[in-house]
């Protein structure tokens, strides 16, 4: 008897049985209570509310949102180069540091990567109060050690050699380390960074929900008032500033651009860099009061919580991901496998970009209308904006190749010609992504939590509520410590599927 072998595709394509459970759960809770508000707020994204007071509270908010996206990118380009370098082997095998300060780096790194900018912001927020250079600070944290591990990775792969060599020539092997590393770093920030600038005004609107300012504010004000006219005018504000800046930021990699454009980015950097100064210095300043009351009350830990509530709130964390891992793995391959002609595509590219640009937990909120809290509804809402960018990955990135036109030539349909002849070859690139999308997705489960009363996220904006500290630092310790796991399972899948 044959044995079932699994592959890539077949991997990618296993997992959409998650929705088995979830519509089971979700058909049980399914009431119609939000029909009118549905169909009102479906067809408020056709009608924005436009007149002078919603403009101009657009106009405002939009530039808050690019002021707070634009410091906490730059921050964490500033502070990623220096933290990458500083955790890279390369740099221990010319200096004379001890290789313990890159042990303790590295792991510094990967506890603040762990912990997503929504739990810092809402840490923030309750510490400091409403302050918009927190929102700065909070996005800025684990984005420093997310740009610190990519730059690191790539310096990892400069020959030593290369170093050497040219030290024996100037004779500084100080200068000879920056002459080698500068160019990979100025590719990261051109590639890698850019594209974390835009995940920098997609943090910014997210964190916005919670007061801390930015476009969010105004969308989740507009929501709670069921404004949905004004909810969309927002909305599309921030499309078109995503759109727009993406398209801006593409255009800075072109060699030959205007020389005016260089020198307003020149006269731009020394001003955010005093703004910068500013906020971290501001940050320090109430800094000790905080510290002090943090370690007070953190030492006063409540066991009966560990013992009764933590262990549920953390299963419930755990397979609230998994289950958005699943959705968003295999969504979009069913859906491009099933129905894939022209008119399909253009219908899941505009749904594709719908779903990134509502925040999750307005989703998550607009959902609620019809169905009660659970875990179901949380994947669901966490699974379609993750499916949304994997979509966008699969469909952009898996090419037309001579299997695919081979298949067309003996008359097989576009979907079997896309399935077989390209999505089966180039699979394992998509599971790679894939992987590393299920680190962000678990770091996002806070997110919807706290909106959705689910696991660790909603205990976190419980605890925090009531100030209990010890309760807070607990949660923290356990979101951080299964996103490391969870991290070093993916690098290992990573490895599995080179």
């Amino acid at each position: 008897m044959n044995k079932v072998k699994l592959n890539s595709a077949s991997i990618s394509i296993i997992p959409i049985l998650v929705f088995i459970p979830i519509l089971i759960e979700l058909s049980n809770n399914f009431h119609f209570g939000g029909k009118t508000l549905f169909f009102d707020f479906i067809l408020s994204s056709l009608r924005p509310k436009i007149d002078i007071e919603i403009i101009t509270t657009l106009f405002l908010r939009l530039n808050e949102t690019i002021f707070i996206a634009l410091l906490s990118w730059f921050l964490s380009i500033s502070l990623g180069i220096f933290f990458g370098i500083f955790s890279s082997d390369i740099f221990y095998k010319f200096s004379k540091f001890p290789i313990f300060l890159k042990h303790s780096v590295t792991f510094f790194l990967t506890i603040l990567r762990s912990i997503h900018e929504i739990i810092w912001g809402l840490i923030l927020l309750n510490l400091y109060g409403l302050d918009i250079s927190m929102g700065i600070i909070a996005i800025a944290i684990p984005y420093t050690a997310i740009n610190a591990k990519v730059i690191r990775e790539q310096l990892e792969n400069i020959n030593i050699n290369n170093i050497k060599s040219i030290s024996q020539i100037s004779g500084n092997s100080f200068s000879s380390f920056l002459v080698i590393v500068w160019n990979p770093i100025l590719k990261i920030i051109r590639n890698f960074g850019i594209y974390r600038f835009e995940c920098a005004l997609r943090s910014t609107a997210a964190i916005g929900l919670f007061g801390i300012g930015g476009i969010g504010t105004s969308i989740i004000l507009s929501f709670q008032n069921l404004s949905f006219r004004e909810l969309w005018t927002y909305l599309w504000g921030l499309a078109f500033i995503i759109l727009a800046t993406n398209r801006i930021l593409k255009n800075l990699n072109i060699k030959d651009i205007h020389i005016k454009i260089k020198n307003f980015i020149l006269i731009m950097l020394p001003i955010y860099f005093i703004f910068l100064i500013f906020i971290i210095l501001k940050f320090f300043i109430k800094s000790n009061e905080v510290l002090f009351f943090l370690i007070k009350n953190i030492l006063q830990i409540d066991y009966n919580f560990i013992s009764n509530q933590l262990f549920q709130y953390t299963t419930e964390t755990i397979f609230l991901s998994l289950l958005a891992t699943g959705i968003a793995i295999s969504l979009p391959p069913i859906l491009l496998f099933t129905f894939n002609n022209q008119f399909m595509i253009v219908v899941y590219r505009s749904l594709s970009f719908l779903f990134r640009l509502i925040p999750p937990p307005i989703l998550l909120l607009f959902l609620l209308m019809f169905n009660e809290p659970s875990i179901s509804l949380a994947a669901v809402t966490l699974g379609l904006y993750n499916a949304a960018i994997t979509f966008k990955l699969l469909n952009e990135n898996i090419l037309k190749n001579k299997n695919y036109i081979a298949l067309k030539t003996t008359g097989a349909s576009e979907r079997l010609s896309w399935f077989f002849g390209s999505f089966i070859e180039q699979s394992k690139v998509y599971l790679t992504y894939c992987s590393y999308r299920a680190d962000i997705i678990f770091r996002e489960t806070a997110l919807v939590g706290v909106i959705g009363s689910i696991g660790l996220g909603w205990q976190l904006n419980e605890s925090l509520s009531s100030f209990s500290w010890d309760e807070v630092s607990i949660i923290i310790l356990v979101y951080s410590s299964i996103a490391i796991i969870g991290e070093i399972t993916n690098g290992k899948i990573k490895l599995i599927l080179k």
